[in-house]
């Protein structure tokens, strides 16, 4: 660990001894979670810890500080506490030390080192009254909170009740506006209740619109030498917080920009920066400033959403243009397990996924529409040619944020990913009787699909009992070898299989080619439990 990841874990150790003895349920999240599962420890290069509690636990929680922190030492705030802080989760505060932030506040001893604490808030079945409370929190958010955060997206809605509460201020200031939209967001629980809200104020990345049973049971995850409480479906969760990727390592990490000083009170910095300011002035002009990013943020909306749906346009016609120029008749390719004519199918559809998949694009939920017949021809070579749920994922939410519903076929198809995706859990999770099901299931709606057939392998090699099963088990990896040469998971299950048959050099060789080929990070960490003797 780095100095900072020594500290942020010795002050989620302190929030844990809380949380135990005032039997406060928490969960720690996104990419903590990720760490855990991954690493069994922080990812490497990350620097902040999040945690999670239900709205019920999060008012315990705030109960519990006020009576066991020393405020010379350990600060909680979140805007309700505090009408200047500027987030409407909360945050553990350590101001013995100090972390700099050039979107955070200077003019208060309140900021060190520090771990967020989000709160989940409960949302209606109903799916208009659901949105109704996600549009209301998020424009909550968008108001109370004058530290710049958020993106420049803007919908409509929002940006109406943006303006709304502008003008409620107006007349009865900003503090009473904001207890009247507490009193319409908070301590609210519906009987037909399925979905939380997270509240950690996103729009986009990781959505904070999440199943509520995920969170209905508790995993003690191992964390750097430490057993935490992460959700009990956590595999589930990570795919609605990273997609189907969430288990490989990125190319291009990303980290935070904070400032950290562990030997330095966050109180040497502040004063530094108080006598230079002019806090009232520099509040105001804050907050000026904050309501013309906002507009400007919607006239961009508007703006980009419209250039990116000309662009889209003309990314349809050409590959319109490309099936009247080869004389395609499409549904001569929809063929699972043929490779070339999966291969036209990708030629036909690459300029397309490439620009539909742009990051700006998608940051502006913009669909490029194709007609229902070629968007499935699409979908179906990303699920059969390039096996890439990640993008068959976000296409389809983009679709369904644009109004879209699934056509059968469409619908279909997605049942085949969301049932390779319960494979996979059920592996992870070893509900090896579960998994079996899910695969008849598969095998049963897509017999040529790749991902399920290796399901299958990894499941014979789970349960297998003797050396007969382990040799027909080899068989099998070697067979999906020649279909999809250095698949990664075939293998590692080759590895093994030798591992489990007392060839350790054998295994070893394989297990050497997984390491260094592969940025499936779970896989690694599978490895490595496997050579201590932990599996």
């Amino acid at each position: 660990m780095t100095s900072t990841q020594e500290y942020l874990l010795k002050l989620l150790l302190e929030i844990d001894t809380i949380c135990k003895k005032y039997d406060i349920e928490y969960f720690i999240d996104y990419g903590t979670t990720l760490g855990a599962i991954r690493h069994e420890g922080f990812i490497p290069w990350d620097d902040d810890i999040d945690i999670t509690m239900t709205e019920d636990n999060y008012y315990k929680w705030v109960e519990a500080c006020r009576k066991e922190l020393d405020p010379s030492r350990r600060l909680f705030k979140d805007v309700r506490m505090d009408r200047e802080y500027p987030l409407v989760f909360g945050r553990y505060m350590d101001i013995e030390t100090a972390r700099i932030s050039p979107k955070f506040e200077f003019w208060k001893n309140a900021c060190g080192q520090c771990i967020d604490v989000f709160y989940m808030v409960e949302l209606p079945g109903d799916p208009v009254k659901k949105a109704e409370a996600i549009e209301l929190f998020f424009a909550y958010d968008e108001y109370c909170n004058s530290s710049f955060r958020h993106s420049r997206y803007r919908s409509e809605k929002g940006m109406q009740l943006y303006r709304e509460f502008c003008e409620m201020e107006k007349e009865i200031g900003k503090d009473a506006v904001l207890k009247k939209l507490e009193e319409r967001i908070f301590h609210k629980h519906y009987d037909d209740c399925d979905t939380y809200l997270v509240a950690s104020a996103r729009r986009q990345g990781p959505p904070s619109i999440v199943p509520k049973r995920y969170y209905d049971s508790v995993y003690m995850a191992d964390f750097e030498g430490y057993k935490l409480p992460i959700a009990g479906h956590y595999v589930e969760l990570m795919n609605v917080y990273y997609e189907d990727t969430f288990n490989m390592l990125p190319q291009n990490v990303k980290k935070h920009q904070d400032m950290s000083h562990n030997g330095i009170p966050c109180k040497a910095y502040v004063d530094d920066y108080m006598q230079l300011l002019d806090k009232d002035k520099m509040l105001a002009a804050r907050q000026k400033f904050k309501h013309l990013e906002v507009e400007e943020g919607y006239r961009m909306t508007r703006i980009r959403k419209a250039f990116f749906e000309k662009m889209g346009s003309c990314e349809v016609l050409k590959v319109k243009r490309k099936i009247e120029q080869n004389h395609l008749d499409i549904a001569d390719y929809l063929v699972p397990d043929d490779k070339t004519r999966l291969a036209v199918l990708d030629d036909l559809f690459s300029d397309y996924y490439e620009k539909q998949m742009d990051k700006a694009v998608r940051y502006w939920q913009v669909y490029f529409k194709l007609d229902d017949d070629l968007i499935y021809a699409a979908l179906f070579n990303l699920l059969y040619g390039r096996h890439d749920f990640y993008s068959i994922a976000k296409i389809l939410h983009i679709r369904e944020v644009n109004g879209f519903k699934p056509t059968d076929k469409i619908a279909a198809l997605w049942n085949v990913v969301l049932t390779i995706r319960r494979i996979r859990a059920q592996l992870i999770y070893r509900n090896y009787d579960l998994a079996a099901e899910s695969i008849r299931e598969g095998i049963k709606i897509a017999p040529h699909c790749r991902d399920i057939q290796v399901g299958s392998l990894l499941l014979d090699v789970a349960t297998a009992k003797n050396a007969g099963d382990l040799s027909a088990c080899r068989d099998k990896a070697e067979t999906l070898l020649g279909l999809y040469p250095e698949n990664d998971e075939c293998i590692k299950a080759l590895g093994d299989i030798a591992y489990m048959s007392g060839d350790k050099d054998e295994a070893m060789r394989h297990y050497d080619w997984v390491n260094e080929n592969s940025r499936n990070g779970m896989l690694h960490l599978d490895i490595k439990k496997r050579m201590e003797g932990r599996l």
